[in-house]
């Protein structure tokens, strides 16, 4: 026959729930981060390739610098964010993905971000 849980028991239960939720929120929210960056990557490269400008191509191609830019910036909110909250769970003795997994995520991110921006500028002179 089983026995009863305490209380003690239910509620720790309950907290481990409630970290496993939280992290699974912010997990979500960092992916949502990432996408956004990615979008922005996407669109400004996008402007900078497909867009004519008949006159004025400096127009287009810091349209895009700027998207370009903001993606990346984006990529390092989304993780700052995500640090954050992960380094408040941990001194709750709850762990998740490795900060440095995430991290080097992002650092792939934006230097594919920088790297595409460069590419496509040199390769639009070569």
């Amino acid at each position: 026959m089983q026995r009863e849980p305490s209380t003690l028991e239910l509620a720790e239960e309950r907290t481990n729930w409630a970290l496993e939720r939280t992290r699974l929120a912010k997990e979500r929210t960092y992916a949502a981060w990432f996408r956004t960056g990615m979008a922005a990557v996407g669109i400004g490269l996008a402007i900078e390739k497909f867009v004519p400008t008949i006159q004025y191509r400096w127009v287009s191609e810091a349209l895009g610098i700027v998207f370009v830019c903001a993606g990346i910036l984006i990529f390092g909110m989304g993780f700052k964010t995500y640090h954050t909250v992960m380094k408040k769970l941990a001194r709750e003795g709850y762990k998740g993905i490795p900060t440095a997994l995430m991290w080097l995520l992002t650092v792939i991110c934006l230097m594919d971000g920088k790297a595409h921006g460069i590419w496509s500028d040199n390769h639009e002179r070569g």
